[in-house]
């Protein structure tokens, strides 16, 4: 507890610094300090916040059809978990089963053919795929489901069994997917009737899918915010034993310490009804927009989202996917035409930091800056260093055993940069570098 309550200080102290920093405007560079102690191991990375949505099938702009293939690119991110949620059309209930009236046991009456293609090709790039069952962004009727209860229960299980256990020409990835019941329950665009017939239905799809493939994680419920509709549907899963697995929410912030507020609140309800042993799923995050979206991808979104991979390390949230990891308008970290943008390139150097290496203690002084650093096996040693704050700042910087060796700013690219001398180096506003040390 007392870790917690000195992060959260300082946490809030740095914010407050910016906000002075700012408001008079100063001339010189902020001053700040980071230490790496490379003999005190933290343990492992964690690997399954390397996600995002959608993707490496991508529509350009706000194109809906999947015309792009990102898979070049998507090589270089080196992500281990992907989920699908708004793949256009090809991920929806109503594309997938389209007569509601049909036989959901017959194989005929499914059309799995796109999603097939961005399953195959996600599973190139990732270890963990999170299925959604449900709908995309539409427009109402679609908040609500287009089949009886126990026919869409039916349909889930076969869509899960598709890519399990091969039913209907299917796959075997069984242990690489889990699914994901609904998206956004607590908000009208996704879901329009009562609180309660979500957890009718949540309970029907997961006993379905539960029974046909135990080896299939399921959970939900994917909230776009409401806390206390998350408390409920704990509350109701609970009572009636109903197949739980994992427990998904988003988060839209400009404030990387609201993410690590909203996972602790959420993992408190989980132990209050006896689920604190399950993985905290965090499906949706991004920066906060509400117009100029072309600021997705932007230095300082790259910057946020930088901050933000470095917090949830210490966060208590096993898996976390970006939204979103293609060139759709909204979210992505591409351009229209598939050219990879400023946030891109701060998933590539945090996986040079963090990709089988060991996790080493890093003290930052200051509190202006965020850092995270990476002792690999084979004695390189990288650190992340991010300027999520208006202004630039000048920082010391120290790893006993080590020198400095290569500084690289993470912009549209990785380019190797001289802003070092002395032990002291300066960052811009919202920037991000990526530093290498040799042993010396």
């Amino acid at each position: 507890m007392r870790k917690v309550a000195v992060g959260a200080v300082l946490a809030a102290l740095a914010v407050l610094l910016c906000l002075v920093a700012l408001r008079f405007q100063r001339r010189a560079a902020l001053r700040d300090g980071i230490a790496i102690h490379a003999s005190q191991s933290l343990g492992r990375f964690k690997d399954s916040i390397r996600g995002v949505n959608n993707g490496p099938l991508s529509p350009s702009g706000w194109n809906k059809a999947l015309t792009l293939d990102l898979s070049e690119h998507y090589a270089k991110l080196g992500l281990k978990v992907i989920r699908f949620h708004d793949l256009w059309v090809v991920d929806e209930l109503d594309t997938i089963f389209p007569d509601p009236e049909a036989d959901p046991s017959d194989p005929k009456n499914y059309n799995f053919t796109g999603l097939d293609r961005c399953v195959e090709e996600a599973l190139k790039h990732a270890d963990l795929l999170i299925l959604r069952i449900g709908y995309d962004w539409n427009d109402p009727p679609k908040n609500k489901p287009h089949l009886s209860l126990e026919k869409l229960a039916e349909v889930a299980k076969r869509i899960a069994l598709h890519y399990t256990a091969g039913w209907a020409n299917g796959y075997n990835y069984a242990g690489r997917i889990w699914v994901e019941v609904w998206n956004e329950p607590d908000i009208k665009q996704f879901w329009e009737l009562s609180d309660e017939e979500f957890f009718q239905l949540y309970e029907a799809v997961a006993r379905a899918i539960a029974e046909a493939n135990p080896w299939v994680k399921v959970g939900g419920p994917g909230i776009a915010f409401n806390l206390t509709f998350l408390e409920r549907f704990l509350s109701y899963v609970s009572s009636r034993g109903v197949p739980l697995d994992f427990v998904s929410w988003h988060i839209y912030t400009t404030k990387p310490e609201d993410v690590v507020q909203r996972a602790r609140a959420v993992r408190r309800l989980m132990e209050r009804y006896g689920y604190g042993d399950l993985p905290s799923v965090l499906t949706e995050w991004n920066y906060w927009l509400e117009r100029d979206w072309d600021l997705f991808r932007s230095r300082e979104v790259a910057a946020f989202q930088a901050a933000t991979l470095i917090l949830l390390e210490d966060a208590p949230v096993d898996v976390a996917t970006l939204y979103r990891g293609d060139a759709w308008k909204w979210g992505g970290i591409f351009d229209e035409g598939g050219e990879p943008e400023y946030p891109y390139y701060v998933w590539v150097a945090y996986r040079r930091v963090v990709e089988d290496a060991t996790r080493v203690e890093v003290a930052v002084r200051g509190g202006y800056l965020r850092a995270i650093a990476g002792l690999a096996g084979n004695g390189a040693l990288r650190a992340l260093v991010v300027n999520y704050c208006g202004e630039k700042v000048e920082y010391t910087i120290e790893a006993a055993g080590y020198k400095l060796a290569k500084v690289y700013a993470v912009e549209r690219g990785l380019t190797e940069v001289e802003v070092c001398s002395g032990g002291s180096c300066l960052i811009g506003p919202y920037a991000v570098q990526l530093l290498e040390f040799v042993k010396g």
